[in-house]
């Protein structure tokens, strides 16, 4: 028996179906990508956020995707670059608190801190002219003075928040679960 001795033909039948599964792959997608912008709306993320301190005034708050961020300045005795670096820590009841880790600088001049027998370091060492003082220390607030002379900046993973960017005084700078941008 020959194809055209059928009563029906195989070519229709499967652009029938091809066309029923296109239709179904973008109603599939459609849904999706719904879903998808729905949630963008929505997304927040771990972060802090920078507000005036004696106002109470918000910023801006930036995403810590990675949960560790650092502050870099120029240390105002020393005049010598300066990094903090900090880690956001979350509590079994979901609340986040801010944890520094190290800190790394060329010298702060004698008889200022940043010493071996420092509250909470764990290791004090120097490495290529610089000294790193490892350290596990909870910040209850952390407070940040601002001075344009002594470039502050906020680094969390690929971005540079300049801290200057507001009138030199106090930042508060606190971890939030809520992000939003």
């Amino acid at each position: 028996m020959r194809f055209s001795q059928f009563p029906f033909r195989f070519t229709p039948v499967r652009k029938s179906i091809s066309v029923k599964r296109a239709s179904l792959n973008k109603t599939a997608l459609r849904l999706l990508l719904a879903g998808v912008l729905t949630s963008a709306g929505n997304l927040s993320a771990d972060g802090l956020e920078v507000s005036h301190y004696r106002e109470g005034r918000l910023l801006t708050c930036v995403p810590v995707i990675d949960g560790e961020f650092e502050l870099s300045f120029i240390h105002s005795v020393s005049l010598t670059p300066v990094t903090d670096y900090y880690r956001l820590i979350k509590s079994p009841g979901g609340d986040l608190a801010i944890k520094q880790t190290a800190e790394i600088f060329v010298a702060h001049g004698q008889g200022l801190p940043s010493l071996v027998n420092e509250p909470d370091a764990t290791s004090f060492e120097r490495r290529n002219g610089q000294f790193i003082l490892e350290m596990d220390r909870k910040i209850g607030r952390l407070i940040v003075r601002t001075d344009e002379r002594f470039k502050n900046r906020l680094h969390t993973g690929n971005s540079t928040i300049n801290l200057n960017q507001w009138p030199d005084s106090g930042l508060l700078i606190a971890p939030v679960s809520n992000c939003q941008q």
